[in-house]
């Protein structure tokens, strides 16, 4: 019996060996092989890695005659410092022959040209293909390599004879004409001259300059015990950062630009819905700026052949192309295209459109007593999940919000929020000569208009363009006096000429 268990036992581990040993041999082999692929990839490394000499970018240029004339550049324009860190870089050097011929550049012009000529990377010549070369100056190079082997760098070519100058800092390759960096589209902008002031005016109008307070150092305290710093900017701009970056270079754009004429002639066929541009002061002034530049740039590159006949902006303002007329086209910028405008229309729908205060957001929103809780309630039902909750108690109290871009015309006023708390409501308007409320309609009982119905307030007709006030007031008391509340989803002011009730 034991001695039939052993035999079993035996054939077991027999066919267990069988069975491995084909698996080893295949196992085994697959690792010689990639192995070996492993050693040729490594072989083929060595074979394209040219020599490396331990000195730095900048002494190899300086070494070359028929460098001479970008190396004085370099030097005259601070680049020496950078050159000789131990960090890697790609330079395209231009030959001397480069330089003939060329315009006067301001230093600060130079400085951009020469750093248009290096990357933070080490790129050798066995890695040139189609791409995009982010420069320390923040522009980008294009590299285009053609079937013939020539490889172009922007609008100059590599000499393939002279590359791969491998040093302890990075590699130097030999190009045949200076690399003069495109302007962007917000570049472009400011470099006009005055008779684009209103556009130019309208973009920097939103920079806002703020303490940056991690790189400011404090050095004491003034006598009420603040804070002094040392103290760094930095500037932030509404347009550029949230709504077209045409200062990125990694985005692109398409833009319709008007001259001053353009602006002033659109403006002069809207006027009777903003006033005169000239009496506005100006914060409304920006607002209209903002209104007439909404259309003006449009997401990704379009030359002027392949504008879509119906433009989408980036502040989703759409219009038809037709309301265009073009003077100059497809000037090509480093992050875009331009096209310059003949003549300009301000679609009546870039402005007559209701405007909507969400009453649950913060912003622009003030109440007449801050001891009160103030909460945001989720509710399915409210436009975007949520309503305002504001605990207050008396007659005569309030929810106040102030309103960008109201225009010179009559407004339809609709508001609406749940079922709750049965205090009586009622809407009211700044007035905009003596600073007064006025009141709108007629008081509304909370409780009895149902769970967010609409509930039209009535209409106000404003006399100018620009910011303007509203509130919802408690003008009734409950049977138990000093239990009111405000319960609010949103108000809504429909101009007159497309309000449909």
């Amino acid at each position: 019996m034991a001695n039939r268990r052993l035999s079993q036992m035996r054939n077991t581990i027999e066919n267990i060996i069988k069975s491995i040993t084909p698996m080893a041999i295949i196992l085994v082999t697959a690792g010689l092989i990639d192995s070996c692929n492993l050693n040729d990839r490594w072989d083929d490394y060595y074979e394209n890695a040219p020599e490396k000499t331990g000195e730095n970018i900048l002494n190899i240029i300086a070494k070359d005659e028929n460098y001479s004339r970008f190396y004085n550049a370099l030097v005259e324009y601070g680049f020496e410092t950078l050159l000789s860190k131990n960090q890697y870089f790609t330079v395209f050097v231009p030959v001397n022959s480069a330089f003939d011929g060329l315009p006067e550049y301001t230093e600060e012009e130079w400085t951009g040209i020469l750093g248009f000529h290096i990357t933070y990377a080490k790129l050798l010549s066995y890695e040139f293909s189609d791409r995009d070369l982010l420069t320390i100056m923040g522009k980008y190079l294009k590299m285009k390599k053609g079937t013939d082997g020539e490889v172009k760098i922007f609008e100059s070519t590599i000499n393939m004879d002279r590359v791969d100058n491998y040093c302890r800092n990075g590699v130097i390759h030999e190009i045949d004409k200076l690399l003069i960096p495109m302007p962007n589209i917000y570049e472009f902008i400011m470099s006009l001259d005055s008779s684009f002031s209103i556009l130019q005016d309208f973009i920097l109008s939103m920079d806002k300059k703020f303490i940056d307070y991690e790189k400011s150092e404090r050095i004491g305290v003034d006598d009420n015990g603040d804070a002094i710093y040392d103290t760094v900017w930095r500037t932030e701009n509404y347009f550029l950062d949230n709504v077209a970056g045409l200062n990125h270079e990694s985005e692109a754009y398409t833009g319709f630009i008007p001259g001053n004429d353009h602006v002033r002639e659109a403006l002069s066929e809207v006027v009777e819905y903003f006033g005169n541009i000239d009496d506005l002061d100006e914060e409304a002034y920006g607002q209209l700026l903002y209104i007439t530049f909404s259309g003006s740039f449009m997401k990704g590159t379009y030359p002027h052949a392949d504008i879509p006949d119906y433009i989408i902006s980036v502040t989703g303002k759409k219009y038809d192309k037709s309301i265009l007329s073009f003077q100059q086209t497809d000037l090509v910028l480093s992050n875009g295209m331009v096209h310059m405008l003949g003549g300009m229309t301000i679609p009546k729908s870039f402005f007559l459109v209701p405007i909507v205060i969400e009453c649950d957001r913060k912003e622009n929103r003030k109440v007449s007593n801050t001891i009160y809780p103030i909460e945001v309630k989720s509710d399915t039902r409210a436009t975007n999940g949520s309503f305002l909750f504001y605990g207050c108690a008396f007659v005569n109290d309030y929810v106040e919000y102030t309103v960008d871009m109201v225009l010179k015309t009559k407004y339809w006023f609709i508001w609406t929020g749940p079922r709750q708390g049965p205090s009586t409501y009622q809407l009211s308007v700044k007035d905009e000569e003596t600073g007064e409320f006025i009141y709108l309609g007629e008081p509304v009982d909370n409780w009895a208009k149902g769970w967010f119905i609409p509930v039209e307030s009535g209409s106000y007709t404003f006399n100018k363009f620009g910011t303007k006030t509203v509130r919802i007031n408690i003008v009734d008391e409950l049977p138990v006096i000093g239990l009111n509340a405000i319960y609010i989803d949103y108000i809504k002011l429909v101009p007159d000429e497309v309000y449909n009730p």
